[in-house]
């Protein structure tokens, strides 16, 4: 076993002392005291698969998942089905004869030319010339997906796929999922083996070299420091039963009322003189508690955790330790949480929530560079094919998608994968025109359980069950991305029509929720359809995201925000959204300031993974509260990594993109009281690299195909 700090009081206080004086590696893979065990290979796309579907999948994959090892688990609305039978079509032109074979999830019928061919083996040669192709794949509960080759090279462009053999849409495929001889639900998890960074005799337990001496009734607890879903492995030997307690904090791990975890208990095990090995059950952990009835000797606890293959695309460093300590935390809170989506807590329900897995995509599309995993949140958050108002479980969840559509087209350029969301798109839209009553708003009143979720800093309102501003604004902001979809794939007259939607719900937004004397939005209406005129975040974010809020009042409205009771003392995780509308208005140094006191503070206290709702000023037992629950908070959740990579991307280096020119990209840096920094994040032509100065003598370097201009020094 390797302890990479020794243990006691001591010890730990100057680990802590020491670990806030240097930048600290939070994500595993870049740890260099973790061992990767097996590194995931694979970069050639292979399967093929209806748009879509594979979310829909791995999706019910998650929940199973879930299921097996989460307690309090609830999910509201509904979402595409997983469909059992897909078609695939081409039609080929061979200049000699070729060879064709095939491999799928399911059983697959082989028509060539409109006639069932007779091969059994998965081959054919076919001779030169022209041939339509057709595969008909039944997969019994898979996804049902092929691998195709022509002379034994794999064959993906130009397929096309449809669930009813009438609609026919562009064939979806990944260089991860179902590559390097995995089958596209296969997870193409890096495996890493973690180290104790201490352990921490508490009663009647002793340390002797790499040995845990464990007497009667004693326990120790053991910090992984790394927040991770794994398997917890160590050599044991003695006599009784051996307990293990796992969770996020030393608090949950060190209760042992199991009926208040969020995680199903683990099993006793009994034990013997001769040493055995012991791996504990899939688990999201950081600390383990180790307790023996009669006593025994332990040694090599190891934490083999799954992680998803990346390439940290963005990297950033400066002269501010606090700084980097918030990039470097917040990439692996987004990285722990990604596991084929960008998932809730890893810990309490390890599901995909459009909200959070949308808002992800603004971190990850640049940290990570995954398309495939943004896709599978982007597709999380559209409703099901011809949806209806009982597949809303959270109103205005769904309206997350088109927004996250348009991040995803303008940070990739491949405006073909867009159209194959289409049929979708517009079907959500057509929903919300049948939502809108006589002023075009939304309100909560569609029949759904949960109502309006901003977030949960709603302290302030607005009424979940009521009629939101931010919620008329996200849709305004729906049209106005509808229409210029519509637009690129060629439909004139419904740009029209949703051109014309957007700016009448701009009209009656101004109309009936913009306070002039306070140059602010109100919250909206509330349940019984009194105007709210509270003022919270929600609806000015949105207004500067969508394009509406005046500019003249930003002075105003950047003013009256740390005014808004509970503003830095309660924290949720729409702060990615709300953070982008502070490098938006170029609130650099606010925005750091409120990165300093609350997410900074969160690491000083010791953990090394943002949550989900926190607040500073609370006691460290409240901070661990959430749904009334103990220990409900998740310490680990994805969408609030966003807020420092957000910080650094669009805040320091000022990055812009055009809605209009996709390779045109602005850059304003802001270095507030740095002496330097060093920026690379990708485009989709490339690399921009920015070595930023105190002395604005910047260094910038960006790929061909592209124009950067520079705002400033």
């Amino acid at each position: 076993m390797k302890l990479k700090h020794k243990v006691g009081c001591l010890s730990l206080l100057l680990l802590a002392t020491a670990l806030q004086a240097q930048t600290i590696q939070y994500d595993p893979l870049l740890d260099p005291a973790v061992s990767i065990q097996e590194s995931f290979q694979g970069n050639q796309c292979e399967y093929l698969w209806y748009p879509g579907q594979l979310s829909a999948h791995l999706q019910q994959k998650r929940v199973e998942e879930s299921a097996e090892r989460c307690v309090n688990v609830g999910y509201p609305g509904n979402f595409y089905a997983p469909a059992y039978s897909t078609s695939f079509r081409k039609t080929v032109h061979f200049a000699a004869e070729t060879t064709l074979a095939w491999t799928s999830t399911g059983k697959a019928k082989l028509y060539i030319n409109g006639k069932l061919s007779g091969t059994n083996d998965n081959s054919i040669r076919l001779p030169k010339g022209k041939h339509s192709l057709l595969f008909e794949v039944e997969a019994e509960n898979n996804l049902p997906a092929i691998k195709v080759s022509l002379d034994g090279k794999p064959s993906v462009d130009g397929w096309e796929a449809s669930l009813d053999k009438t609609t026919w849409n562009r064939g979806e495929t990944s260089p991860v999922f179902g590559t390097a001889g995995r089958m596209p639900l296969d997870d193409p998890e890096t495996l890493v083996t973690i180290h104790p960074s201490s352990v921490l005799p508490i009663r009647n337990a002793s340390i002797d070299n790499d040995k845990i001496m464990l007497q009667k009734n004693g326990y120790v607890l053991i910090d992984f420091f790394h927040l991770e879903v794994g398997k917890v492995s160590f050599s044991v030997k003695g006599k009784g039963k051996l307990t293990a307690l796992v969770g996020e904090s030393p608090e949950e791990t060190l209760n042992e009322d199991t009926t208040l975890f969020e995680q199903r208990p683990i099993e006793p095990y009994t034990l013997s003189a001769t040493e055995t090995r012991i791996t504990l059950p899939e688990r999201g952990l950081r600390y383990v508690k180790l307790f023996s009835e009669e006593g025994c000797e332990i040694t090599d606890v190891t934490f083999t955790v799954k992680m998803w293959p990346v390439d940290f695309q963005m990297t950033f460093e400066c002269d501010d330790e606090r700084i980097n300590n918030i990039w470097n935390a917040s990439v692996a809170s987004l990285h722990t949480s990604t596991h084929g989506f960008y998932l809730d807590g890893i810990k309490r329900d390890y599901l995909p929530w459009s909200m959070d897995a949308v808002l992800s995509t603004f971190g990850g599309d640049y940290v990570f560079c995954d398309k495939q995993v943004s896709l599978n949140s982007l597709s999380v958050a559209l409703l099901p094919l011809n949806p209806t108002t009982s597949d809303l479980g959270i109103p205005d969840y769904p309206l997350h998608a088109l927004i996250g559509f348009q991040q995803h087209y303008k940070r990739y350029g491949d405006f073909r994968t867009i159209l194959s969301y289409r049929d979708r798109m517009e079907q959500l839209l057509g929903l919300y025109e049948t939502l809108q009553d006589e002023k075009g708003f939304i309100s909560a009143n569609v029949g759904v359980s949960w109502g309006f979720v901003p977030g949960w800093a709603t302290r302030q309102g607005p009424d979940r069950k009521g009629t939101p501003t931010y919620a008329q604004i996200m849709l305004y902001y729906n049209y106005k991305i509808g229409a210029d979809f519509c637009t690129k794939w060629g439909d004139r007259k419904a740009a029209r029509h949703y051109r014309a939607k957007a700016e009448a719900l701009k009209k009656a937004i101004f109309t009936y929720f913009w306070n002039e004397e306070k140059g602010l939005f109100m919250n909206g209406y509330t349940k019984q359809g009194e105007l709210d005129e509270g003022i919270s975040h929600h609806a000015q974010y949105w207004a500067i995201l969508a394009g509406i809020f005046p500019e003249s009042h930003y002075d105003k409205l950047f003013e009256t925000l740390p005014t808004i009771p509970y503003y830095k003392e309660y924290v949720s995780y729409e702060k990615g959204y709300e953070f982008m509308a502070y490098a938006k208005a170029r609130r650099v140094r606010e925005m750091w300031n409120f990165l300093f006191t609350v997410f900074g503070d969160w690491l000083e206290q010791g953990h090394t993974r943002f949550p989900e709702n926190f607040s500073y000023t609370k006691t460290k037992k409240e901070q661990l509260v959430f749904y009334n629950r103990p220990y409900g908070l998740s310490l680990c959740h994805g969408a609030n990594g966003v807020p420092g990579i957000v910080a650094v991307l669009n805040g320091i280096a000022g990055f812009r993109q055009s809605d209009t020119k996709l390779n045109h990209y602005t850059l304003q840096p802001d270095l507030m009281d740095l002496e330097w920094a060093n920026i690379e994040f990708p485009v989709k032509e490339g690399k921009i690299k920015l070595r930023l100065s105190k002395d604005g003598n910047h260094k910038i370097e960006a790929p061909a195909g592209c124009t950067v201009e520079v705002v400033g020094k």
